[in-house]
């Protein structure tokens, strides 16, 4: 983290390059709109080249030999290439010449990429190159670079300006047909994916400015690439400059012939200009930082951290469609495969729900449009409702493969669960469901599908369920928790305790409905064919299903039968087992399986999604338990340490897993951190911040401060905003008080352990708490 530069509160800056880490790099300085995310590579590099260039379009995946494995979003053709000669000599700072100066930077308040270098080639010339790129906020299918040289001596310059077909993708190549075009000014490139054929237009149209005399020509070098190339001389102090301007659009999200509409989306930005364009983009996201900054004075890391964090995952958000939703490693990298996890509705969502509520609207609608897919993998598993996809795409079908790791001794694939026995992402996204509507207010949405997910889930938990007679009771046999090192456990506790908290809620809702909108009701039932009797077995699973309770001794809860009876020992003594570097940690060929030592938080993430049902004595039991047995090997798992830490006033531990968290692409830590950022540690960095040291949360009853805030003691102060049933209130805590301050247009309740207070239009509420 200490190799960037963090300049007046928002801009991130490296100024050593590093080419052998480009693949990192690329994600940090990555750019998104919501439609799609550009990776944040130089214009020179090769598409060709493992994991550095990439632009992917949210919601378009491609099987191009029918395996589940390879099944991700396409990287798009390359349309940023750009190459250029110095006399003949290739700008190449990597491999060619000297780098005299450099640097490259992400501003994130205005959402563009900046690269500057002064190169001198092998020949002795020194050339200036600066390029600005941005993917447009209010023209989603819009991108831009801007991009100059400057000559100090006299210099011949050849450029070639590209779309370039022929990229590198994490699994598999994806593009089975290419259609070339170059007339009047555009080059155009359109290309089919395998399945399901998806056609993807990418077109460019360049703008010269420059006093030197240009000649320009068009080729096609490959079948796959169309190019302009542009060729000149520069005297000392002369300068070239180039607008790219570039539209991609696809078959799924758009109607009409792709030629025309890429063209007509260039028409309109070419009018506007590119000053104009940015100015717009740049007041877009400054509403968006309006609404979502989160300010902590005091500690630049932490700011820098919070500020990366929560642009990528504003850059990443659906703003525009709820047939999608933000995946696993955001839109800048192809990691995960593109895919949505229970990592959005548990993580990322809340700074959403929070801060820019039709946005959680649109994420949680993604998976009404995906219920149909849910139900059809219940019901080929043996179940009744809606089990959702672990790895989920555009039609909810399970995209996890059975198979997913292999023996490095032997070749021979591994079976894991992760598809059919890790049923706790069904109860997240109720979780997530009910979150938003307590939140928000918004009760349309039980009538919008809500209330239908929540039946369909309950529905699946009560039939996945095995009722043990001798025990009075219902469990939860053979399934993966939230960490996936031990298998086929019987009674996970945050699964059963989730599972309980799904039929709880929609038995709720069903309540609700029947009493205050008795016509939906009775639409809900005959549309999912519920039944009083369906209803009545609902209530007695509610009731009975086996929630392990801490021990009234040692406040200790099993995370799974059989848990403390599994070998206790150092984590590093069970990593030094591991009987390969590529072998699979978890289930019967790790040695995880037999001890107690876990991946990630479970237990611990359970106090902290139902805080309300422990008190702190058992909080603390536990995370002083589980803490020294979790080996953090997903990079969920920091940010719930710091998030039960704060909640229980062990302030330095909890700082500390969310320096860690916030800081998690900048540092490049952990596996797979070079191929997109790590969404949900970005939400949960937000998360540690106003739900742990602010202790702060949105409730039916108002804004609720569980306990006083215990804000890091070298923080001066800590600000954001919330919308609370559509009414912003802007928050300022400090080490001493907290300051509510009422932005909306409606009273806004507060509540605190003393006393219950509402804010007046306009008004401010102080609490004095130290």
């Amino acid at each position: 983290m200490d190799e960037y530069d963090f300049i007046d509160g928002w801009i991130i800056r490296e100024t050593t390059y590093k080419p052998e880490e480009e693949s990192a790099k690329a994600t940090v300085f990555a750019l998104a709109n919501g439609y799609m995310g550009l990776r944040g590579a130089g214009e020179e590099l090769p598409p060709t080249i493992p994991g550095v260039k990439g632009c992917y379009i949210n919601g378009i995946y491609d099987t191009p030999r029918g395996k589940l494995t390879e099944r991700e979003f396409p990287n798009m053709p390359d349309w940023t290439f750009i190459q250029f000669w110095a006399d003949h000599d290739p700008f190449d700072p990597a491999n060619m010449g000297e780098l005299l100066e450099y640097h490259r930077e992400l501003d994130t308040r205005e959402g563009v990429m900046r690269r500057y270098i002064r190169w001198r080639s092998p020949s002795g010339k020194v050339v200036r190159m600066e390029s600005e790129r941005l993917l447009s906020m209010t023209h989603r299918h819009v991108g831009v670079i801007r991009y100059r040289l400057l000559a100090e001596q006299p210099v011949h310059i050849e450029l070639r300006s590209s779309i370039d077909g022929a990229v590198n993708n994490r699994w598999a190549y994806h593009f089975k047909r290419f259609t070339r075009r170059q007339e009047g000014e555009e080059d155009y490139l359109e290309v089919e994916t395998f399945e399901p054929g998806y056609h993807i237009g990418v077109m460019a149209r360049h703008e010269v400015l420059t006093p030197a005399q240009v000649n320009v020509e068009r080729d096609d070098p490959t079948d796959r690439c169309v190019q302009t190339i542009f060729t000149f001389d520069l005297q000392p102090g002369q300068e070239f400059e180039l607008t790219k301007w570039c539209a991609l659009t696809d078959s799924r999200f758009s109607e009409g012939d792709l030629y025309r509409l890429c063209l007509a989306e260039l028409d309109s930005v070419c009018a506007l200009g590119y000053d104009a364009l940015k100015a717009e983009h740049e007041q877009r996201w400054e509403d968006l930082w309006q609404s979502s900054d989160l300010q902590i004075e005091g500690d630049d890391k932490a700011q820098m951290g919070i500020r990366f964090a929560v642009f990528h995952l504003l850059a990443a958000a659906p703003y525009h469609d709820e047939r999608i939703s933000i995946p696993a490693r955001g839109l800048q990298g192809q990691d995960y495969y593109g895919s949505i996890f229970w990592d959005c509705e548990i993580f990322v969502l809340p700074l959403f729900i929070y801060t820019q509520p039709q946005v959680a609207r649109n994420i949680l609608r993604y998976r009404y449009h995906t219920l149909e897919g849910a139900k059809r993998k219940a019901k080929r598993l043996g179940f009744q409702g809606a089990y959702y996809a672990w790895q989920s795409q555009e039609t909810g079908d399970e995209q996890c493969d059975l198979y997913v790791f292999t023996n490095p001794l032997t070749g021979e694939p591994i079976r894991s669960y992760f598809a059919d026995e890790q049923i706790h992402i069904s109860a997240d996204i109720v979780y997530a469901v009910w979150q938003y509507v307590q939140a928000t207010g918004d009760e349309r949405f039980w009538l919008d599908g809500g209330a239908e997910i929540l039946v369909e889930v309950a529905r699946f938990f009560v039939s996945r369920a095995h009722w043990n007679a001798e025990r009075g009771r219902y469990e939860l046999r053979s399934v993966l928790g939230p960490d996936e090192y031990h298998e086929r456990v019987n009674n996970n506790v945050y699964t059963n305790a989730m599972a309980q908290f799904s039929v709880e809620k929609a038995l709720e809702v069903l309540s609700l409905l029947q009493g205050k909108y008795p016509e939906a009701y009775d639409a809900l039932k005959v549309k999912t064919g519920l039944t009083d009797g369906e209803v009545a077995r609902w209530q007695d699973f509610a009731r009975k299903v086996y929630v392990p309770a801490p021990d009234p001794q040692t406040r200790l809860i099993p995370q799974f039968d059989g848990y403390f009876k599994l070998r206790d020992e150092p984590v590093e003594q069970t990593r030094k087992r591991l009987a390969h570097p590529d072998l699979h940690p978890g289930g019967p060929l790790g040695p995880y399986q037999e001890t107690q030592n876990i991946k990630q938080a479970d237990v611990v993430l359970l106090l902290y999604l139902l805080r309300d049902r422990y008190d702190t004595e058992t909080k603390l039991a536990n995370w002083r338990y589980y803490e020294p047995r979790t080996a953090h090997d997903s990079s969920l798992s920091p940010m719930v340490y710091s998030l039960v830490a704060a909640d229980v006033g062990m302030v330095d531990w909890a700082y500390k897993y969310f320096l860690y968290t916030a800081h998690i692409d900048l540092a490049s830590y952990g596996p797979h951190w070079n191929l997109g950022i790590h969404a949900a540690s970005l939400g949960g960095a937000w998360q540690a911040v106003v739900n742990g040291f602010c202790q702060l949360e949105l409730t039916a009853e108002g804004i609720r401060f569980l306990k006083p805030p215990v804000i890091p003691s070298h923080w001066w102060s800590v600000q954001f905003r919330v919308v609370w049933h559509g009414q912003p209130v802007q928050v300022r805590v400090d080490g001493r008080s907290a300051e509510l301050t009422n932005m909306g247009a409606d009273e806004v309740p507060v509540l605190n352990p003393q006393c219950r207070a509402v804010i007046a239009p306009g008004e401010s509420w102080r609490w004095e708490y130290a």
